[in-house]
């Protein structure tokens, strides 16, 4: 039925067009083994050599060039570790076949003069071609220094804080948007950021979202084994720490690809990791006598293991299934600084998916795509001890942790994806479902109460602020829904201009005038001339975001009926629970006039071809958070003097509200590729200022009454960052892996401690004090490792291989302070409690077939 509808279509797209049409070329790269090649380079190109497109091949080494005209063509193909191609086609007026190019393996020389993170770096006017986009490729995902083989962590580093929505960072991969990679890391073939910036395609803008490719099933057995080790007895000491801790960690990690049987169409994928971390945090907190110092042991385990299975139907289609269960576990989390061991909590989580994807190749114009997954995870949380929260402002945290809680979710997400070609436009559009989900919201914590008290002689003489106590059913369950549709097309104009338009509906449940949320994208690449090296691009789109669950399950919870929380001012210490029932409940509403808050982003740069194979980009990039989350008292005492709640009926009213604003301005300077035959990678230079009055939708205002005292330097704001990341090519032996950091100090906010409007929150500042004045440390942070391949093989530069790698973090040792105290009343005020990492060294041992 689907192959009918589709051809009915096409065939009336046709019957409507009465220009001359212009054509397709379009085909596949593959390796000797027959497997695709993912992020080949493609060329299109007259014979006389001029330049007619570039691309790259997608997730199943397809490449599509559109709007051609009649006439003969080279395609030239290539890719790192495998020798260049050219094929010659004729392009008729009839549908052409679709290709099939095979790439043969580098000789050695050519080996050599390859080792970089990704293939020759051009300027190019398809819109999805930036290059001010990071983008690492497997073989540099093998040498660049990677802590703990977290590549996301190590990409994350080019993100944008300004970008991102309420849940965080968007994770794309194989095209479709995900909770994980459901692979390893050895399965992963390349992680993008900020590819196409302002695509209809995506939920979020390019510096918000990491795009992630992978691994698929392969004709011949090929496989990785990977094992990493650190040890702290080659460390050194961390800032706080009152004695070198013995920490370690063991990483274990492999996948395996290779056909079923004998038929050479079925080909699998098994990957697996096992992890143990044996940690410290670093406890640095003031009780009444004296400085409270210890090294508090916080081990985790995790276990993950993913199967596919692929199948090849025909020519061109593809179907795949698989399994991934994944089990974590992590204790005494949250400790560190001035939270004291007793304050931590115990996390388990468990997490079963099943993934299917189905390719369709209609045509060489069309194609459609359906990605679907199933899933299930548990994540109970337990306090290390059962006693009542006892929090001293800026100096300790202690008593228990009181969060206790059970989040379960049955979730499903999808995609349907269809790509059209006709003529000079590349039309995609389609439906996704980023999150249909049965949650279970088990909330459990503050059953014991909360006690805060705004300084330690405040302490002393058992005087607390208040306290805060939770009874009732703290079980729920409720349905979250999240679908979006699409709609692109990428059209080439002219030879030297392509501009892209698209469309994007967004819908959430628990929220209104869900009816307006279109979000419309723009972009534009203009090369001025046939053989030009200089691009001027630029772009912009409308994004929306998205509550995640926790907001909607505060709602449902905190309604005055099922969990009750009970806010008590200047309460005895301890608190006679039987007095509660005398004090108002506290609610959580959501405000009427609430909508889904969006980005707007544009952005307009010039990007210039320097050499050979590196480009020079520089960009500006303005945001704009509309109508952004936070949280508002509606029932707080008035001013001048404070004395009491409006409604003597209620505690606190919280009120989610979409009444915030950010405004950010970026300058960035992006240099890419291979300046010399000694160095590849990718530098970064960013300029930016960002300002808002919300840090989220759990941010309350230092005073309810007056929400605009607080705009001000964002919570992330951080004006300058430099990133540097890529490969030294030291000699024929040795690979030199490095990545550097530096930014500036991001604010902090300065509180007195007290609660001097009475609203139950402790988060008042001095007054005529704005937020955000104090600046923080900067940041600085280099990474180098040091790798060499052994070839297994007498006499060969291909075959099974051993790689060792040593790997050195945060090199220079440098101090990198977090956690600095704002609270006026506490002993370290103005002063850091907790710093990052010090120096670390991490063995790898890589093993290839």
């Amino acid at each position: 039925m689907l192959e009918l509808l589709a051809l009915l279509w096409g065939n009336c797209c046709h019957a409507q067009s009465h220009a001359p049409a212009s054509h397709v070329i379009s085909g596949s790269i593959h390796d000797p083994s027959d497997a695709a090649i993912v992020g080949a380079e493609v060329g299109l190109t007259l014979p006389d050599g001029r330049i007619v497109a570039q691309t790259k091949t997608d997730s199943y080494g397809n490449f599509r060039f559109s709007g051609i005209n009649l006439g003969t063509y080279r395609v030239e193909a290539q890719h790192e570790g495998f020798r260049e191609t050219t094929a010659i086609v004729r392009v008729i007026d009839r549908p052409q076949v679709a290709m099939k190019i095979v790439l043969p393996i580098a000789v050695a020389q050519q080996e050599v003069t390859v080792a970089s993170s990704e293939a020759v770096p051009l300027v190019s006017n398809d819109v999805a071609e930036n290059q001010n986009a990071n983008t690492i490729e497997r073989s540099a995902l093998d040498q660049i220094p990677v802590f703990d083989q977290d590549y996301i962590a190590t990409l994350s580093r080019f993100l944008d804080n300004s970008s991102l929505g309420t849940n965080g960072v968007s994770l794309v991969v194989n095209g479709v948007e995900a909770n994980g990679p459901g692979v390893t890391n050895s399965a992963v073939k390349s992680v993008k950021i900020n590819q196409n910036p302002y695509s209809a395609l995506y939920s979020r803008p390019g510096r918000a979202r990491i795009e992630i490719e992978t691994k698929g099933g392969s004709a011949q057995y090929h496989g990785e084994v990977n094992v990493m080790f650190r040890d702290a007895v080659f460390d050194a000491k961390n800032a706080f720490a009152t004695t070198k801790p013995p920490e370690r960690r063991q990483y274990y990690e492999g996948s395996v690809t290779g056909p079923v049987g004998r038929n050479k169409k079925t080909t699998f994928l098994a990957s697996v990791d096992e992890d143990r971390d044996d940690q410290q945090a670093f406890v640095v907190a003031q009780g009444l006598n004296d400085t409270i110092r210890a090294n508090v042991p916080t081990p985790s385990q995790h276990f993950f293991a993913s199967g596919r299975i692929f199948h090849d139907i025909g020519a061109s289609d593809q179907f795949w299934i698989g399994y991934s269960y994944e089990q974590s576990s992590r204790k005494n989390q949250n400790v560190g600084g001035i939270i004291l061991p007793e304050a931590g909590t115990n996390i388990f989580n468990v997490e079963h998916e099943v993934n299917i994807s189905y390719r369709k190749v209609f045509s060489p114009r069309l194609l459609n795509q359906i990605h679907f997954l199933l899933g299930h995870q548990d994540t109970p949380v337990t306090s290390t001890t059962a006693a009542p929260s006892i929090v001293v402002q800026g100096a300790f945290i202690g008593g228990g942790a009181q969060g206790d809680s059970k989040r379960t979710e049955a979730h499903a997400e999808g995609a349907d994806i269809v790509t059209y070609d006709r003529g000079k436009h590349d039309l995609k559009f389609g439906v996704e479902i980023p999150d249909w989900s049965r949650r279970g919201a088990d909330d459990f914590t503050n059953f014991l109460g909360a006690y805060s008290f705004a300084s330690l002689a405040e302490y002393a003489v058992a005087r607390p602020a208040n306290y805060l106590v939770q009874r009732g059913q703290g079980h729920l369950v409720f349905l979250e829904k999240n679908v979006a549709g699409f709609i692109e097309d990428n059209v080439r104009v002219t030879a030297g201009l392509q501009v892209s338009v698209g469309l994007r509906y967004y819908f959430q449940n628990y929220f209104h005038d869900d009816s307006k949320n279109l979000a419309p994208r723009f972009g534009f690449a203009w090369a001025p001339g046939k053989k030009s090296k200089t691009v001027i691009r630029g772009g912009g789109g409308v994004f929306f975001d998205r509550t995640g669950p926790r907001p909607i399950a505060d709602l449902l919870h905190f309604n005055g009926v099922n969990l009750q929380r009970f806010i008590v001012e200047n309460p005895t210490f301890p608190v006679d629970p039987g007095s509660l029932f005398a004090e108002p409940t506290s609610l959580v509403v959501l405000d009427p006039r609430a909508r889904i808050p969006y980005t707007i982003q544009y952005g307009a740069g010039l990007e210039r071809q320097i050499t050979s194979q590196s480009t020079l980009s520089v960009n500006w990039i303005g945001t704009r958070g509309i109508d952004l989350f936070r949280s508002l008292d509606t029932n707080a005492p008035p001013p001048p003097l404070y004395a009491a709640r409006p409604d003597s009926n209620l505690g606190q009213v919280r009120q989610l509200q979409s009444e915030g604003y950010q405004k950010s301005n970026a300058m960035e300077v992006s240099f890419r590729g291979r300046p010399t035959h000694l160095f590849t990678g990718q530098v970064q230079y960013t300029l930016s200022k960002t300002y808002n009055n919300t840090s989220g939708i759990t941010y309350f205002p230092g005073n309810s009454f007056f929400p605009e005292n607080d705009w001000a330097r964002a919570d992330t704001d951080s004006r300058h960052r430099l990133n540097l990341m890529g490969t030294f090519a030291l000699s024929h032996y040795a690979k030199l892996g490095t990545a550097f950091s530096a930014y500036s100090g991001a604010p902090i906010t300065v509180t007195t401690g007290n609660d001097d409007n009475h609203d139950g929150i402790s988060n008042d500042r001095p007054a005529g004090l704005p937020r955000n004045t104090l600046h923080g440390p900067a940041f600085v942070d280099l990474d180098l490792s040091l790798s060499h391949e052994f070839m297994l093989t007498r006499g060969k530069k291909e075959g099974p291989s051993l790689t060792a790698q040593v790997g050195g973090f945060n090199v220079l040792n440098h101090r990198n302070d977090v956690t600095y105290v704002g609270v006026l009343t506490s002993p370290f005020f103005a002063r850091a409690v907790a710093a990052r990492s010090p120096r670390q060294m991490q063995m790898n041992l890589q093993f290839k077939f």
